[in-house]
């Protein structure tokens, strides 16, 4: 039963590290998700809704501490518990958005795997059965030694390290887990035995707290969208050769001998005798293939579409907002300063906000910015990039530059940097 438990806890532990983990380096992106949750249609939560992003930096950390904690044993009461709450929480939701087909992407592990809801539940089902498992052994379960450590935390490394590089194509959750081992080291070898667990809970706070400050107040470091550096928005605007299409079946109602019936094609029900046409309806039998990139447009009520003049353009720079009212005004200026300054480049300039042209307007006027702003949708904007305002650069529509507005470059640095 020992090693029962120790294998549920190590991929238990190693599961939960790697998904805080993928979460906490977009926890902006994150609490988009969840906005979508406690959305009208969905939970109807609409007081949640200013909370978030604290919701879920809490959410992202919290995964990460207790996938530590279950691995070395420490406060197991209070861990398991935790684990128990949150997955039946867990189990819940996935369960509503897969039966009431909610919300199509769960979020889990971020934009980097996506699990369609039914994927996401079983996945929940599965964690849940190695939870109770954890549960039902938490009394025999103590704060391990180093020498104890041994048993589990170089496999719960190579757990952690296999699903980073077949699944995540991304090693920095291995770096990030030697960290929060060796923080398990100190503590255990510098620490008296009643000091360490409550210590070790600290520091691993303070390492996921800084680490989801990084990524908020610059980008995140790893970047699954597809609009992420070298990315080409056209290209991502076109399906592949051989992808499927929509299907589409058409069901035909006929009168036959006074009742109406539902109808194929392949019936050929008009050469029934006697049979009257009612109506027909086009149903999607198959859903086809969509380019990854498939909502993008810049639009203007002025001048209309200009998304293909400056994909074209051979430098372009795209100034994302997804709400003007709510951009940082700091940043707007640092935005102003820098349109002014490349406006005598040979470079294409566009603002692009979901706000309407009116409030467009009001925020132009009141901080007299320079930049013509255009209509994108909001959703796209906000994948586009964690940060608003935040910028592009573009070379013939493909993504060479993307910056945060506290990493904003000079005009002259963006110069050197794109315009040789």
């Amino acid at each position: 039963m020992n090693k029962l438990n120790d294998f549920s806890r190590t991929i238990v532990g190693a599961l939960f590290i790697v998904s805080g983990l993928i979460k906490a380096n977009d926890a902006v992106g994150f609490s988009f998700k969840l906005n979508d949750y406690f959305a009208a249609d969905v939970l109807d939560i609409p007081f949640l809704l200013d909370y978030t992003y604290p919701l879920a930096v809490f959410i992202c950390i919290a995964e990460i501490m207790l996938g530590l904690s279950v691995l070395v044993g420490a406060k197991m009461r209070l861990t398991v518990w935790s684990l128990l709450l949150m997955i039946l929480f867990f189990d819940a939701l996935t369960f509503y958005s897969a039966y009431f087909n909610k919300v199509t992407d769960c979020g889990c592990f971020g934009d980097a795997i996506k699990l369609t809801p039914w994927e996401s539940f079983a996945k929940d089902v599965v964690l849940s059965i190695l939870i109770f498992i954890i549960f039902a052994f938490r009394n025999k379960v103590n704060y391990q030694s180093n020498k104890e450590n041994w048993r589990i935390l170089p496999v719960a490394l190579l757990m952690v390290g296999l699903f980073s590089y077949f699944m995540l194509d991304w090693l920095f959750p291995v770096y990030f887990t030697l960290v929060l081992f060796l923080l398990v080291r100190l503590v255990n070898r510098f620490l008296l035995p009643e000091r360490r667990e409550w210590s070790l809970a600290t520091l691993t706070f303070i390492t996921c707290f800084a680490f989801t400050y990084h990524t908020y107040s610059h980008l995140p470091v790893k970047d699954y969208r597809p609009y992420a550096l070298g990315k080409s928005i056209p290209e991502g605007m076109t399906l592949p050769e051989g992808a499927q299409a929509d299907v589409y079946e058409d069901v035909w109602k006929y009168e036959v001998n006074g009742v109406v019936n539902d109808y194929a094609t392949s019936d050929k029900p008009w050469e029934i005798a006697g049979a009257k046409f009612v109506d027909r309806e086009t149903k999607l039998v198959i859903e086809g293939d969509y380019p990854p990139i498939h909502d993008f447009s810049i639009e203007s009520d002025l001048i209309g579409d200009i998304t293909d003049s400056v994909l074209s353009s051979a430098n372009a720079v795209l100034f994302v907002t997804y709400d003007l009212t709510k951009s940082n005004q700091a940043a707007l200026e640092k935005v102003n300063v820098l349109a002014r300054a490349l406006s005598v480049e040979n470079v294409t300039i566009a603002g692009l906000s979901a706000t309407t042209e009116a409030q467009m307007q009001a925020v132009k006027d009141d901080l007299d910015l320079s930049v013509p702003f255009y209509f994108t949708d909001e959703t796209t904007l906000k994948t586009i990039i964690r940060s608003n305002p935040g910028m592009l650069w573009l070379k013939e529509g493909t993504i060479v530059g993307k910056f945060h507005y506290n990493d904003f470059p000079s005009a002259e640095d963006l110069v050197q940097l794109y315009l040789p």
